[in-house]
C-alpha cells in the first residue's frame, strides 16, 4: 500500500497565514474629518440653503439664511415678468444655486455670491495650509463682496495687491506669538463695499459685513 508523506500533506506556512490573514478584514482607516471634503474649517458651518448645500458660512449667516427660507414667499410680485416667482421691486434672486428664486435684497445676494465663491477656501480638506510650528498661529484675511477693489491692506502686512484686484479675496499667513495685532483694511471700487473677515486658528475673531466699513481688527490678549 502507497503511503504518502506526512510533509507533503502539510500546507506551506506562508500560504497558511495568507488564509488566516485574509479572514479578517482589515481594519477601516478613519477619516480625520467628520464629514469628509465638506468638512468647514473652525468658525463656519454648512449653510442650507437646500438639502445637500455645504458652502460654509457663519452662524449668523446660516441663521439668515434659514430665516429667508421659512419665509420663502415673502417679497414675491407675481404681475411681473418672472411669472410666480418674480421679486418685488427692490428684491433680487438670491441664488445661492441655480434656481434659487428666494427674493433677498441686491446686498444679501451680493454676500450669497462671494460666499459660493469663497467655498473652497473654507473647507477644512487642504484648506488650513501648513501645520504650525510651535508658537505660531494660521490667520486667514478675508475681503468678500463682488467687484473690485483699490487697494488691500493686512497687518502683518504681506504682498502687494494690485488695483483692479476682484473678489472675494483671501490671504493666509503664519504668525508668532509676539503679533498681537491683526487686521485687514480694503477699499473697494464698487457698491455695496465689501466686507472682510479675520480668522485665527481656524476661529472667528474679527468680521465686517460687505457695505460695511470693510475694516476688520483684533488685538490677541
Amino acid at each position: 500500500m502507497k503511503t504518502t508523506s506526512k510533509l507533503s500533506q502539510l500546507v506551506p506556512l506562508s500560504a497558511a497565514l495568507g488564509i488566516v490573514a485574509g479572514a479578517f478584514p482589515s481594519p477601516a482607516v478613519a477619516d480625520p474629518l467628520p464629514y469628509g471634503p465638506d468638512t468647514c474649517v473652525s468658525g463656519y458651518v454648512w449653510r442650507e440653503a437646500r438639502v445637500g448645500d455645504t458652502v460654509c458660512v457663519t452662524p449668523a449667516t446660516r441663521a439668515q439664511v434659514a430665516q429667508q427660507n421659512a419665509n420663502a414667499g415673502a417679497n414675491k410680485d407675481p404681475s411681473q415678468a418672472s411669472g410666480p416667482e418674480s421679486c418685488s421691486q427692490g428684491y433680487v434672486w438670491r441664488e445661492a444655486f441655480d434656481g434659487d428664486t428666494v427674493c433677498v435684497t441686491p446686498a444679501v445676494r451680493s454676500a450669497t455670491l462671494a460666499d459660493n465663491a469663497a467655498a473652497a477656501s473654507r473647507k477644512a480638506s487642504g484648506s488650513q495650509g501648513p501645520a504650525s510650528t510651535p508658537g505660531q498661529s494660521t490667520v486667514r484675511f478675508e475681503v468678500t463682496g463682488p467687484g473690485e477693489v483699490f487697494s488691500i491692506d493686512t497687518d502683518p502686512a504681506g504682498s502687494l495687491v494690485a488695483d483692479h484686484t476682484a473678489l472675494p479675496f483671501s490671504r493666509v499667513m503664519k504668525v508668532g506669538s509676539d503679533v498681537q495685532l491683526l487686521q485687514v483694511v480694503a477699499v473697494g471700487r464698487d457698491t455695496p463695499g465689501p466686507g472682510c473677515r479675520i480668522t485665527l486658528d481656524g476661529k472667528v475673531v474679527a468680521e465686517e459685513p460687505i457695505g460695511g466699513n470693510a475694516h476688520c481688527i483684533f488685538s490677541r490678549p
